[in-house]
């Protein structure tokens, strides 16, 4: 309850973290990255991995809404984890009467010969705004086959997520090349493209490779998992283990090219979802009002074309 209440009190009465300006409340909040799953399904469960005891179990609408709804959370976007193509519309379907609910960014796989049939069948429900391309083995973004599918998703006026878990500076430099090979794709790089929060400066080589990737302007990064991707685990809640890295990425995409996102529930190996939004918060407050309202539904409104105003 500390942290809901610190949270309140950002929204309700400013922040010296922007000392020039006292901040408001935003319009609308948006969550772009949450997952939802229920592992008591009879059905082959590719993540989370049966041996994590605080993930692997069902996390389901009716507690997330709970927890996101406190921390004054206004809409959502789930993105699937699941390799099924059935999934896609098992999540549809799981939210499919609650408005709250606003997008899924799916998941079908990038090598099918029918990919184009697959994303017109399921963009039939307006809240499927995209996939995030994901398999049992890395994606060969040079194949050609790959590279037509994605042709056909930005056709279909849809989004790309990237995942970069791991990758680095050539993670980064593969979707570096994918942008420019299809600049009319939209793309959301996740979880700060995968930077290992180590409490240390960047590398000049990962700094460069940021600032080449965000030269293009059809590619969005989320401030999304910093507690996944610390290094030290539990994750630190203090906002200068992240700042350096946060920093270059201000810097490089500026406040109309990052979005919000939390990665529930895997913010529960570090703490509540409260706790996660306060750091996140206390970063960009300090770019003032109109930073915050880019960062929590304006940029996720352009990448996803979500219908906000």
């Amino acid at each position: 309850m500390r942290f809901v209440a610190s949270i309140l009190l950002v929204w309700s009465l400013g922040s010296s973290w922007a000392a020039a300006e006292e901040l408001q409340p935003v319009k609308h909040l948006i969550d772009t990255h949450i997952h939802l799953y229920d592992t008591r399904r009879d059905v082959e469960i590719t993540w989370p991995p049966k041996d994590d005891a605080v993930l692997y179990r069902p996390h389901l609408p009716t507690e997330y809404t709970r927890v996101a709804r406190a921390a004054r959370v206004t809409g959502v976007v789930v993105v699937e984890a699941s390799l099924r193509l059935e999934d896609n519309r098992w999540v549809l379907d799981l939210v499919k009467d609650d408005k709250f609910y606003v997008g899924l960014v799916g998941n079908v796989d990038v090598t099918r010969e029918d990919f184009g049939e697959q994303i017109e069948r399921l963009k039939r429900d307006s809240r499927f705004v995209g996939i995030r391309p994901r398999g049992r083995g890395p994606v060969d973004y040079t194949d050609a086959r790959v590279l037509a599918n994605l042709r056909k998703l930005a056709e279909n006026n849809l989004t790309m997520d990237y995942l970069t878990n791991g990758g680095g500076v050539p993670g980064i430099e593969t979707i570096d090349r994918v942008a420019r090979e299809i600049p009319k794709l939209r793309i959301v790089v996740n979880h700060c493209l995968g930077y290992d929060f180590d409490g240390r400066p960047p590398s000049k080589e990962w700094l460069a490779a940021v600032k080449r990737l965000a030269s293009n302007q059809n590619v969005s990064c989320k401030i999304s998992g910093l507690y996944q991707r610390s290094v030290p685990q539990p994750a630190p809640q203090d906002l200068e283990h992240y700042r350096s890295a946060l920093e270059a990425l201000w810097s490089s995409f500026g406040k109309q090219r990052l979005i919000y996102g939390s990665n529930w529930p895997v913010t529960k190996h570090t703490g509540s979802y409260a706790s996660y939004l306060t750091l996140v918060d206390k970063f960009i407050s300090e770019k003032g009002q109109d930073a915050r309202e880019h960062y929590y539904w304006k940029n996720a409104t352009a990448a996803y074309r979500l219908p906000l105003e």
